[in-house]
């Protein structure tokens, strides 16, 4: 468990807001961590992150999603939709209505379903989020594949298919999912050849930076196990297994359904090839799946109902309290607030006469801290840098030209990954640059003592020029969480019914910092 720290930017900001953050960037890395930052937040959670409830839901309902608890996730995303519509924060709203969407369809009737779809699709527009949009486009299009009409889902892609290339370095998920889609429809028309063309090009996306291994992998399970099911149709039995063979191997990426169908098509296979010891194990492991899920369900169906209940509880407790009991109540809080004003003129006072020394005392402080910080990394790249010249001389000297290459390959790979991520060996980046511009850091810390680090870095970083895509390589996340931030922090300053943008307020605001750094 992780110890909170007292300490953050803003004298008003809860220290739990930077346990969002973190679960954030670990949904696709450990969903146990970014479960453990959750629980790391104290209940009554209203107390703790005020404002930022919705997020914290909606972290929440994707953790309990990609552990298949979908009457939990479901809960949470309505919980995120009640916090973002208060709050007015349209992204996250949107993309709670997007996940609301993929729990109920198509369990129940269309109107339920693509009303929270037209929603996602409402909110996306408020916040002017075009991947968003993207991403509503390409649900309609599953929507058409799933009534069975694979022409129509082609033909609603294939004009934007282009469009979505292009975003393909800021947002490569819709495109891979544009083509995944389209193999998957022409392998239900049966038409091979042109799947196989669309499925190459949907593995162009591996590699992206924008793209998480768990998405990927998810769609590859897929369209391997749509060409297992379309080699059984053709009665070519060996390919069948060995599509399924591929699909075993990313078997954990599938959804409840895929898995189940992965079972099914198992005992159909081996029954045709008579091997009927493999069609007992397969139907016990459906068997051993379907009681998993019923489980996983009853379980979630009880604790929801345990919190319904406890609320209940607490409501019939409230009631209980007595008119007498009320006036006791009202006079004790009377008491309170009549001392604390006296207080309040006390500390006020005495405050005054402490507050220019805290001043000095502080920026003194600062610099002392920064210097020592700086010293220490200065030495950590001193020791990297001395690290790297010894493996280029070291590779430089291999006389197989073959290796030399391989060699070269791996040294690259590993300074992509190093750039990213060589910055971030303390707490965060905030630590590292704020010796850059000190005065930078203390008055926006000053002016807007509610931003949290990870905002107030994003905030620097656009002040001295950086654009969103740069933003992403140097803290390690993707251009929907750059943008996703931005809205928020612009939010928290009152910009977002104005026609200022953040980028324009932080030059006009904070222009005369770099003059006095």
């Amino acid at each position: 468990m992780w110890i909170v720290s007292q300490q953050c930017i803003g004298q008003n900001v809860s220290p739990y807001l930077r346990y969002i953050d973190a679960a954030s960037d670990n949904l696709d890395v450990s969903l146990k961590t970014a479960q453990t930052y959750l629980d790391s937040i104290p209940k009554p959670h209203e107390n703790y992150i005020s404002g930022h409830l919705d997020e914290f839901y909606i972290i929440q309902g994707h953790i309990y999603g990609l552990k298949n608890e979908d009457a939990k996730a479901f809960q949470s995303f309505l919980s995120a939709l009640k916090y973002s519509e208060i709050d007015k924060d349209y992204l996250v709203a949107g993309d709670a209505n997007i996940q609301l969407f993929r729990c109920v369809f198509p369990d129940v009737n269309d109107s339920i379903s693509l009303n929270y779809l037209n929603q996602a699709e409402h909110y996306f527009k408020l916040s002017n989020d075009v991947y968003g949009l993207y991403e509503v486009e390409l649900i309609k299009s599953y929507i058409t594949y799933l009534k069975e009409d694979y022409y129509g889902s082609i033909l609603k892609l294939l004009p934007n298919l282009e469009k979505y290339k292009a975003v393909l370095n800021e947002d490569g998920y819709i495109y891979m999912e544009a083509n995944a889609q389209i193999a998957l429809s022409y392998l239900a028309i049966d038409s091979l050849p042109k799947a196989q063309a669309y499925f190459k090009e949907f593995k162009t996306t591996k590699d992206n930076p924008t793209i998480t291994a768990f998405n990927y992998w998810s769609f590859e399970a897929s369209i391997y196990f749509e060409m297992a099911e379309y080699f059984f149709r053709q009665k070519q039995l060996d390919s069948c297994e060995n599509y399924l063979i591929n699909t075993k191997e990313q078997l954990n990426y599938l959804d409840d359904t895929y898995i189940a169908s992965y079972y099914a098509l198992n005992i159909d296979l081996h029954k045709k090839k008579k091997n009927f010891d493999l069609v007992e194990t397969y139907l016990d492991s459906l068997k051993d799946f379907q009681y998993d899920m019923l489980e996983i369900n009853r379980d979630a169906s009880l604790s929801i109902n345990q919190s319904i209940n406890d609320v209940e509880s607490k409501l019939k407790h409230k009631n209980r309290i007595t008119k007498k009991q009320k006036t006791l109540i009202f006079l004790l809080i009377s008491i309170v607030l009549i001392s604390s004003f006296f207080y309040y003129l006390f500390y006020k006072k005495k405050s005054n006469q402490l507050k220019e020394a805290s001043k000095v005392v502080d920026s003194l402080s600062y610099v002392k801290s920064n210097n020592e910080q700086l010293a220490l990394k200065m030495r950590g790249f001193e020791e990297y840098l001395t690290h790297l010249k010894n493996e280029v001389k070291d590779i430089s000297s291999l006389k197989c030209l073959e290796i030399q290459k391989t060699r070269i390959k791996e040294l690259y790979v590993r300074l992509h990954v190093n750039s990213s991520t060589i910055l971030d060996k303390s707490e965060s980046h905030l630590e590292l640059v704020n010796h850059l511009n000190i005065e930078f850091f203390k008055n926006i810390k000053e002016v807007h003592p509610k931003l949290n680090k990870s905002e107030v870095i994003i905030c620097y970083y656009l002040f001295m020029g950086f654009t969103n895509k740069e933003i992403t390589v140097f803290l390690n996340t993707t251009i929907r969480s750059v943008e996703s931030r931005r809205y928020r922090i612009s939010k928290k300053i009152n910009l977002v019914k104005t026609d200022t943008t953040l980028l324009d307020y932080l030059q006009d605001t904070f222009s005369y910092t770099l003059k006095e750094a």
